[in-house]
């Protein structure tokens, strides 16, 4: 059969990594890591806008490498169903799925409390001093960086900010971060029913790290391992997010607007 391609995007430390792992049970199935097909999709079909494609403007040319991006990607992947995670509900990568995608747009949105979010990231870099975040000598330096125009906090806020609109209903499906570590099993099952897979006996109490084509996350590149998840057991971190936060903090970033 011809691979069926899917996606995930949503806030980072919301579950994506467990939400990856749990799905990779299933030897039918492949949840990427952290994608570069949206960049490579958007870049190429940039070049519609230079001087070299509009002197000789074949359109059906380069739509044919585009519609042919994804499925020449993920070829010699063994999975018959790939879960695509990258920013996908951003309005151009929408747009060029739409246009180049050959199977029904599906999109698993991951969503999480900002201010859980934030207090994720710290509790990480306090626990690895050689992190990515290291650099900043404050909590609040550190949140205006992770909070910053072209974040991935910030693209992911766009992303579901876009797909929360009424004519992406059919297209999306939400998971609160509460609901994925508390009461994982029904909403993993939920998942087979939105993308229309046959369902598969996951284990919750023996958990691999997460692994594509023999490749992991090498997170030496962030300082930490930001990637890694707990394999013998789902459970919420235990820390109070007060002690991670200062109150400036919480009330800076509870309710934040969409950098638009």
């Amino acid at each position: 059969m011809n691979k069926k391609i899917f996606f995930l995007t949503g806030l980072p430390r919301a579950g994506n990594t467990l939400f990856s792992c749990l799905m990779n049970q299933n030897p039918k199935i492949s949840v990427t890591a952290n994608s570069n097909t949206s960049e490579i999709l958007w870049q190429i079909s940039n070049l519609k806008n230079g001087e070299i494609f509009n002197n000789f403007p074949d359109y059906e040319s380069l739509d044919n490498v585009l519609s042919n991006i994804l499925p020449n990607y993920y070829s010699k992947w063994k999975a018959d169903y790939i879960i695509d995670r990258s920013t996908w509900g951003i309005k151009d990568n929408i747009d060029l799925l739409k246009k180049y995608l050959k199977n029904e747009i599906k999109i698993i949105v991951l969503e999480r409390d900002l201010i859980e979010v934030l207090a994720s990231f710290i509790v990480f870099s306090r626990k690895n001093t050689t992190n990515f975040l290291a650099k900043f000598d404050s909590v609040e330096k550190q949140c205006e960086y992770l909070m910053g125009y072209n974040s991935q906090i910030n693209r992911s806020l766009l992303s579901i900010h876009e797909l929360k609109k009424p004519e992406y209903k059919k297209n999306t499906h939400f998971i609160q971060y509460d609901d994925l570590v508390n009461n994982t099993k029904h909403e993993i099952d939920k998942v087979y029913e939105f993308l229309g897979i046959d369902h598969f006996k996951h284990s919750y109490t023996n958990i691999s790290q997460l692994e594509n084509n023999d490749i992991t996350y090498n997170d030496k590149i962030l300082g930490g391992d930001l990637h890694k998840i707990k394999t013998d057991k789902i459970e919420k971190s235990n820390y109070k997010v007060k002690d991670v936060l200062t109150d400036d903090i919480i009330a800076k970033y509870t309710g934040v607007k969409i950098e638009l």
